[in-house]
């Protein structure tokens, strides 16, 4: 492969591969999956990026072959940087993230070590990582739309609540309190809209039908940015402190769509607040004084100072001022 530098990458589809797929285009950085097995030892250039998410580069998010590679690969780049898609898992005592925790944050903690500058899309993860080294050159940008952005928001807009992403993510919004969104898209005349791949057959898949879900399936980037634009509401089940690195809640905020965020707890997170930049569950869309074009708007101005180029100038900023 001619190329200077590379994208390192887990094997397969998702997220992480569209994020750096986005950006290693215009940064020259063709994609490379890696696998314990790949022959890197002819790779050289400017810059290597690996982008870490332990659990795509092993089934239990202990790759411990990872650090011997990234540190090989240091002298065969000008520059190595990491994007910490994710650090480390935690749990309860009976499940098996508690008890590799340990092991995943000394991979983690061992990949910062070994890199020359990094990013990251949360707050709390930055914190984490300069509380484990002195600071080198670094970001926090929450991810971007992978789905597209709009830079005039301004759309006529439909009553409508989007349900969008994998399979699930969606059953999370449609089980959330026993069916909620059903009952608050009756009292607040919205039409729900469902985009993704089918659900499996069985109880939900068949309620979805009996509540008149419209069922769009999985459809492309362009299809869903459409959608988004004709859109009120965008419904999502996610924890907010970890929100900023959800695309499909970045997706929302791209269209100028009102998030609708269902959690358990709310608090203020990577400069996001509950109803100023989101919803906070369905039981606000019975507020009178909701309005979803502020809110959309709101999420949109949070969402401008890190969109795709903002992430692909910062890389190649990182990239380019180091110094060894």
């Amino acid at each position: 492969m001619t190329a200077t530098a590379f994208s390192l990458i887990p094997p397969g589809t998702g997220g992480v591969r569209d994020y750096a797929s986005a950006v290693g285009h215009p940064l020259h950085a063709p994609l490379m999956e890696l696998k314990h097995d790949t022959d890197t030892a002819s790779l050289s250039g400017e810059f290597v990026l690996l982008h870490f998410s332990g659990y795509g580069f092993q089934k239990r998010g202990v790759p411990l072959w990872l650090v011997r590679r990234i540190r090989s690969l240091r002298s065969q780049f000008r520059a190595v940087g990491v994007v910490f898609h994710e650090l480390f898992a935690s749990g309860p005592v009976w499940g098996s993230a508690f008890w590799l925790s340990g092991v995943q944050q000394r991979i983690a903690r061992e990949l910062l070590l070994q890199s020359d500058f990094w990013l990251t899309n949360r707050e709390d993860s930055a914190n984490w990582l300069l509380s484990q080294s002195k600071a080198a050159p670094h970001r926090v940008l929450p991810v971007f739309s992978n789905v597209g952005e709009l830079d005039a928001i301004e759309t006529e807009r439909q009553r409508r609540v989007v349900v969008f992403g994998s399979a699930g993510i969606r059953a999370q919004v449609y089980e959330w309190a026993d069916g909620e969104i059903f009952r608050s898209a009756k009292r607040n005349g919205l039409a729900i809209h469902d985009i993704g791949p089918a659900m499996p057959e069985g109880t939900l898949a068949e309620r979805m039908v009996h509540e008149g879900v419209v069922a769009h399936g999985k459809l492309p980037a362009e299809q869903v940015s459409a959608a988004l634009a004709e859109a009120d509401y965008g419904a999502l089940a996610y924890p907010p402190d970890y929100v900023s690195k959800s695309s499909i809640f970045a997706a929302y905020c791209a269209h100028g769509v009102c998030p609708v965020l269902l959690a358990k707890d709310y608090g203020q997170h990577d400069g996001l607040t509950a109803n100023v930049h989101y919803l906070r569950g369905f039981g606000a869309l019975d507020a009178e004084s909701v309005d979803a074009r502020t809110i959309g708007r709101e999420a949109h101005r949070w969402y401008e100072p890190h969109r795709v180029d903002a992430h692909v100038a910062a890389l190649r900023d990182l990239a380019s001022g180091v110094r060894r």
